[in-house]
């Protein structure tokens, strides 16, 4: 039996520690005040001297003693770094060497990938797996290598990015021009920034000079202009006395700032004017960008790359209006406009000279702007410079004030079958429709013709006399024939509502796309088919949506036998969904649905080993198609008009289980390019100032901008919603997009049905056109709009964590957290961006990206899910309450409710491997003996790891932890159904009725901690308390005066069960006179209702909803004892001690800062 400690010995104990520490702050300051400086500076200096000594002698390693055969002369630049020690290994013909300065930090080689597209022989597929890895890499003394094989012909452009294996774009995607079929390295600097030779360090510029003769004797170089140290001693100057790959070189250092340098190469042998090489000056100012030159001969022209090509190059043409064509140069500088006349000319088709009557330079963005009579509509131009030609594309500008369009597009099939074909291309010469046998899709029946009419579009109409033995069109597949000059290409109509059985594996050169197929949507499904009608849903905030895989739903191979369709499919969906209707939520968000690229729609196999990589599953984020559906999901895809009568019928019997439904899109990019490029090139995308493809990911960032291709994201929206009944819906990185079209998509949808919603990931990832801005619809946005939400990074990493970060300790996983700010996300006030309305709020913790809640919790608390199940659980339901009781719209995984894993099972990976045999997209919990790795980002993985566990969710017997994580989320979402308290639809609302109960300072709460308290207050004046203890120990919360009728509130969620009745005999809490006592891993939910005369006298009823904790885990979980140890947070001492102790301490603290204060002063004196 421990012996009680006697109160007063405590009290004079702590007052004995409280002088202690007070003293040793004193004396500390004391003895601070009167030292110099010179100890703490003397570390300062020497650990600045070590780090020059260590730059210096770096650089000194490079250092290249002279060449033989070379003159020294009485003045020697020494090189800054040594360019003929050039990797000795050999390139392979039609090859590119990329070197790489530095890779992305905090990865392993095994990691790492090197994704490439453009003109290579084989581009990247299979994303992220398909990169070429990084263990490939040579290292020589610039950093890593890699060869990578191109193309065998037309080789302009190589583009790139580095990945890793969780699917992450560490570089951004970068593009190497290509000088000339000659080049074949290139190296990239620490910023991604590519050159074509190895560059220096900055301050310097090497001139290289080429002598055709190979003699380089008596060569010296004279400086002048933003140099250093300006030449002196006329001709000696700087000696050409080194040599490199490119002939003589010599080191000239810069002046700070430098903008231009000029230089001479002069033959000290000669004399008169003789002693220079060639007579005029070199200048050159691209000093930002180069640190080498080159110069050859007696070429007076300065180069920037060692192939000589000149740095003023024509790169593109485009005519922006009738009166307007500009040319885009690599740059003008040491242009004028008498020599760019003399050398440019604009042809037109027949090869006859146009006018220019103006010409502009804007040496800034190297673009000519040149005025002329260019109105002839459809005219090709042709602009000359020099040697080079380009044809002058017409601008997406152009294109949209000469040829954007609203009428019907697409196939329209008429009752007698017959169909009346739209397709949009300007610039096509020709276009062909070219029709295929239902019964076999790769049978061409016949081909017709279309019709060019006025706004580029083309036109044509099918009978019976059109295909041979066709008299009625439904189901015939189709596809068009685009011919422009000599090119022709075979595309899928964008417009088309259904498509052929696809299988990526069969595209070839010609047939790159799924085929369209003649359907009438509208005459398909169920009829009477109509909007949802959702009990209590008034406004977004109302909102609680639900994210499934329509796969994974119905996947696991518990369900075999039981269900009457194909798993897997939208009808088994059907079958499961008394589930959803029994959990509460408002809506059901349906990943994409939409045709993704890669999938072999005809295999219907479960995929039953434990794996992540090389499966036929997708999450649908690589959009081939904007309105026709993907026959992953129907149980006949060799049906074009089954899979869209099996969604109506799943979005049926969702609605008359009182829910919506949501469909997840993703207009921001596309898998290929070539999917719109093809319709008409240079257009459907964002730009880049050259005119080609903004990309991402290998496909095309669709440009929202444009009038075409706003319509194509708003028609879609238009579509789906009418002839869908959808609800809502989720945008994919809809920070990609303007806000304008977001803006109309949302309007045209709300015209539709009054009560959509929309959601979208809002992080800050605009691009656009080049050199255009525009109001992205991202997070910043909300400020400015109360139509769309976005997601809430802001308290996700708070509370659990999230990229790029996971696994880091949170607030429910042991991270003490700023209480102010976690209480302001709470409200629906990020800290990130402003958010007006609480609706422009999306209050989440896990989404099918990353690791799922259980599973992250598992990896911050470093702990295997066998030996810590209940306290990972508890921690599960902390972040559930936490969401479900927050402001804004809220939003829960598939799964989260009982607790979903994806932890690998193979026994391949029994145990920890070797880095370059992690499994793809695999995270190491060091913790878990057995199978320690479990999948984040699972879009590639097999069934095994992406299914919905049913067993988990519903055997109380079998799984007792996670059925009653999964009835305490259930009641939850009850509770906040049944009030308003929770879904205030104003900021002004949240203000004044939502307040923090535990503040800093009062009675043991710190500024960080793990406990927190707050109130919201109902419209009919009920009032909630919600209290989380996310500590591992009990803690006591004191209630201010203002909150102590909060001693007799009911108890609607506790430890074990949550709901809308009072809790008789509530577990984890005990109330005292002054407050709460709540035992760890524990969230309370309080109630004092407006009609409760005496709150202190409620009664306590017993709750149907709830579910109580099996014997034997009411106390923490044994593990607890055992957790790796953490930093402590900090914990205030008992609230006793004497105003001396006080005085003493402040007094310590005073001088301490005061020494510190005089110490900074004196050291930056």
């Amino acid at each position: 039996m421990k012996k009680k400690v006697n109160q007063g010995s405590k009290r004079y104990q702590y007052l004995l520690k409280k002088w202690g520490i007070g003293f040793v702050i004193a004396a500390t300051g004391t003895v601070m005040l009167g030292c110099t400086p010179s100890i703490l500076t003397h570390q300062v200096a020497a650990k600045t001297i070590v780090g020059l000594a260590r730059d210096e002698a770096q650089q000194g390693d490079g250092n290249a003693k002279s060449g033989d055969g070379f003159q020294s002369s009485s003045k020697e630049a020494k090189p800054v770094l040594d360019s003929s020690s050039a990797n000795p290994a050999s390139i392979a013909e039609h090859h590119l060497r990329m070197h790489f300065k530095t890779l992305p930090a905090g990865e392993s080689l095994g990691s790492l990938g090197l994704w490439v597209w453009g003109d290579v022989d084989q581009p990247s597929k299979d994303w992220p797996n398909g990169a070429i890895t990084m263990t490939k890499a040579k290292k020589d003394d610039y950093g890593y290598y890699l060869d990578v094989p191109l193309a065998a012909k037309h080789r302009q452009q190589v583009s790139y990015l580095i990945n890793n294996k969780a699917g992450e774009n560490l570089s951004k995607d970068q593009h190497i021009s290509l000088l000339t079929p000659r080049m074949n390295e290139v190296w990239i600097d620490e910023n991604y920034h590519a050159h074509a030779y190895r560059p220096l360090k900055k301050g310097y510029l090497r001139i290289n000079y080429h002598n055709q003769s190979g003699h380089y004797d008596n060569l010296a170089v004279w400086t002048f202009k933003d140099v250093k140290t300006p030449t002196t001693d006329w001709p000696n100057g700087l000696d050409l006395s080194h040599k490199g790959p490119y002939g003589a070189y010599v080191d000239v250092p810069l002046k700070e700032g430098a903008n231009e340098i000029g230089f001479l190469i002069l033959d000290k042998s000669k004399t008169g004017d003789a002693i220079k090489v060639q007579p005029k000056d070199y200048l050159f100012k691209e000093l930002d960008n180069h640190t080498q030159v080159f110069v050859k001969d007696t070429d007076p022209k300065v180069y920037n790359n060692p192939y000589y090509i000149d740095q003023v190059s024509l790169k593109g043409a485009e005519q922006t209006t009738p009166n307007e064509i500009k040319a885009i140069f690599t740059t003008l500088d040491g242009l004028d406009e008498d020599a760019v006349k003399q050398n440019i000319k604009i042809t037109d088709k027949a090869g006859k000279t146009v006018a220019i009557d103006e010409l502009t330079l804007d040496k800034d963005k190297s673009v000519m702007a040149l005025k002329g009579d260019f109105k002839t509509q459809g005219a090709v131009y042709t602009v000359t410079f020099g040697e080079v030609s380009q044809v002058a594309r017409q601008s997406w500008q152009l294109k949209d004030k000469l040829y954007a369009y609203d009428g019907e597009l697409g196939a329209t099939l008429a009752k007698d079958g017959s169909v009346d074909l739209a397709l949009w291309s300007p610039s096509a010469d020709t276009v062909k429709v070219v029709v295929y046998d239902k019964q076999d899709q790769t049978k061409v029946l016949g081909q017709a013709d279309l019709t060019k009419s006025d706004k580029g579009v083309w036109r044509a109409h099918l009978t019976s006399d059109s295909i041979k033995g066709i008299s009625d069109y439904t189901g015939y597949y189709y596809l068009y024939e685009i011919t422009r000059g000599q090119e022709k290409v075979m595309v899928l109509d964008p417009y088309t509502k259904s498509l052929a059985a696809w299988n990526d594996a069969t595209a070839t050169d010609d047939i790159k796309t799924a085929k369209a197929a003649f359907i009438d949507p509208s005459k398909l499904g169920p009829t009477g088919l109509d909007f949802a009608k959702i009990n209590n849903f008034k406004k977004r905030e109302d909102a609680i949506i639900y994210e499934a895989h329509v796969r994974d739903f119905t996947s696991d191979k518990a369900l075999e036998g039981k269900l009457t369709h194909p798993f897997g499919t939208f009808s088994a969906f059907v079958e499961q969904l008394d589930y959803l209707k029994d959990l509460g939520v408002t809506h059901v968000q349906l990943l994409p649905v939409l045709s993704y690229f890669y999938a072999n729609e005809l295999d219907k196999s479960r995929s039953t080993a434990y794996t992540s990589s090389d499966n036929n599953y997708n999450w649908g984020y690589d959009p081939q198609h904007y309105f026709a559906l993907s026959g992953m999901y129907s149980a006949n895809p060799n049906d074009p008009a089954l899979r869209i009568a099996e969604l109506k019928n799943l979005v049926n019997e969702i609605h008359k289980r009182g829910m919506g439904v949501i469909f997840d899109v993703v207009y921001n990019h596309t898998a290929r390019t070539y999917l719109f490029e093809d319709l008409e090139p240079n257009y459907y995308h964002f730009m880049n100032a050259d005119g080609t493809a903004r990309e991402s990911f290998g496909g095309g960032r669709l440009g929202t901008t444009h009038a075409m291709s706003r319509r194509i994201l708003v028609d879609s929206i238009t579509y789906l919603t009418r002839e869908f009944k959808v609800d809502g819906f989720r945008f994919d990185m809809m920070g990609d997009h303007d806000a304008a079209a977001i803006e109309q998509a949302f309007k045209a949808a709300k015209a539709i049905n009054p009560n959509t919603i929309m959601i979208g990931e809002g992080w800050r990832t605009y691009q656009g056109d080049e050199g255009k801005k525009e109001i992205a619809a991202d997070q910043d946005w909300m400020k400015a709009t109360n139509t769309v939400g976005v997601f809430s990074d802001d308290i996700r990493n708070t509370l659990k964590s999230g990229f790029p970060n996971e696994g880091t300790a949170a607030f429910i996983t042991g991270g003490a957290k700023n209480l102010e700010g976690l209480f302001k996300t709470i409200k629906a006030q990020p800290s990130n961006f402003e958010a007006d309305a609480p609706g422009d709020v999306v209050q989440y913790i896990a989404a099918h990206d990353n690791l799922t809640l259980h599973d992250v919790i598992a990896k911050s608390i470093n702990k295997d899910p066998k030996v810590a199940e209940e306290e990972i659980h508890k921690r599960i339901r902390l972040g559930n309450t936490m969401i479900l009781t927050a402001q804004g719209t809220a939003f829960i995984h598939s799964g989260q409710e009982y607790g979903r894993t994806k932890q690998l099972l193979n026994p391949d990976y029994k145990t920890k491997v070797s880095d370059d045999k992690v499994p793809n997209k695999a995270t190491l919990i060091d913790a878990v003996a057995q199978y320690p790795y479990f999948i984040h980002d699972s879009y590639d993985s097999s069934d095994a790891v992406n299914h919905f566990d049913w067993a988990k969710a519903t055997d109380s017997i079998a799984h007792p932890i996670s059925n009653q994580t999964k009835a305490y989320t259930q009641g939850l979402i009850a509770l906040r159904r049944s009030t308003d308290a929770f879904t205030k639809a104003t900021k002004a609302e949240v203000d004044r009725d939502v307040t923090l109960i535990t503040q800093a300072g009062q009675d043991g709460i710190q500024q960080e901690d793990l406990i927190m308290g707050y109130q919201t207050v109902a419209s009919n004046g009920d009032r909630y308390a919600v209290f989380v203890n996310a500590d591992n120990k009990t803690r006591k919360v004191v209630l201010p005066q203002a909150y102590r009728y909060l001693l007799g509130a009911q108890v609607l969620a506790d430890a074990e069960q949550a709901g809308v009745t009072a809790i008789a005999k509530p577990k984890g809490v005990q109330f005292t006179k002054e407050g709460l006592t709540i035992d760890g891993l524990t969230a309370l939910v309080l109630k004092v209702s407006s009609k409760t005369a005496d709150p202190s006298q409620q009664k306590s009823q017993t709750d149907n909803h709830q579910t109580k904790t099996p014997d034997g885990s009411k106390d923490l979980d044994k593990s607890l004892m055992t957790r790796p140890k953490r930093a402590k947070t900090n914990q205030k001492l008992p609230k006793t001690g004497e105003a001396s102790s006080k005085g003493l301490l402040a007094a310590g603290v005073a001088l301490l800062l005061l020494a510190i204060s005089l110490l900074m002063k004196r050291q930056k004196d």
